[in-house]
């Protein structure tokens, strides 16, 4: 299967009797898995399937597109991939080729995934474009939680992956919630939250960022909650009212920093950048239900 090539087309007569018409639209009619950037499809989205934890609906910072994200590790390992200078595009719940996995898992003497006798497509979590030194490489993730890396059928299924992503000269990882670093994951805790705190209309969500952005601006050396006091005081707003837009909108991304290196108590106004999207009136803005 070529990565430019349209995915699963045409396909071979046994494998669409094995896979449900509804599979089928989402391959076909609905181009799942395909495309690239903000015109990528995700073969599954948080509608779709049940999910360990909380499912999550967030704008990317390398394409603006919004991604649907099937767990809080998804969460988290998609955090640390939208931040790295590095990667061009992230596309989530890849689907691999049915026709590959089922000839992978005959000759693993592995059972194929399927549900009530009826073939399910594997995916990925993650397919990660980079550019390294001038050059495009593509990183398959495959993201689980570490205890279910314990049981056997799991290990099965990851090995189908492994070998199908080996076939395609794609470097293939698993990662865990180990792999997280701590600074990260409690960073990630204080915004994942308030991804949904607000539903602001487009001048609402405007007027809030820039008076935000030109308090932070005017108060470089200060710590982030002191100019956000100031708003406060100055628009007649409770205690806390700004420190909370704040939160939601650098959960939507408008207000970034190196959520890697620096825990957001040690935030001060200098260390806050400016999303482009946002000052561009750009912004790919995920609204609460």
């Amino acid at each position: 299967m070529s990565m430019k090539t349209a995915f699963l087309s045409p396909y071979p007569k046994e494998i669409k009797s094995l896979l449900q018409p509804a599979i089928l639209r989402r391959l076909q009619k609905e181009k799942r898995g395909q495309g690239y950037g903000k015109d990528y499809q995700p073969f599954l989205t948080v509608r779709d399937v049940p999910s360990k934890g909380r499912v999550h609906r967030r704008p990317a910072l390398t394409n603006n597109r919004i991604v649907h994200l099937l767990s809080d590790l998804e969460l988290a390992a998609f955090l640390l991939f939208d931040w790295n200078d590095t990667v061009v595009d992230i596309r989530e719940q890849f689907p691999l080729n049915p026709e590959a996995t089922i000839d992978i898992a005959k000759r693993l003497g592995i059972k194929h995934p399927a549900y009530k006798g009826i073939l399910q497509v594997m995916t990925t979590d993650f397919l990660i474009d980079m550019e390294i030194d001038g050059v495009l490489v593509s990183r398959a993730v495959s993201v689980k939680y570490a205890e279910d890396l314990e049981d056997a059928r799991t290990l099965e299924k990851q090995e189908i992956e492994r070998r199908f992503w080996e076939n395609e000269k794609v470097a293939w990882y698993a990662f865990t919630e180990h792999d997280v670093p701590v600074t990260s994951v409690k960073n990630i805790r204080w915004l994942a939250p308030h991804m949904h705190s607000y539903d602001l209309e487009v001048s609402e969500r405007m007027s809030i960022f820039e008076r935000i952005a030109k308090a932070l601006d005017g108060n470089s050396e200060e710590k982030l909650p002191v100019p956000l006091r100031e708003l406060d005081d100055k628009y007649a707003q409770e205690p806390g009212a700004h420190l909370q837009y704040f939160r939601h909108l650098a959960a939507q991304h408008a207000f970034l920093w190196d959520i890697h290196g620096t825990l957001h108590t040690k935030l001060k106004a200098r260390d806050i950048e400016l999303s482009e999207y946002w000052l561009n009136q750009e912004a790919n803005y995920v609204h609460a239900k």
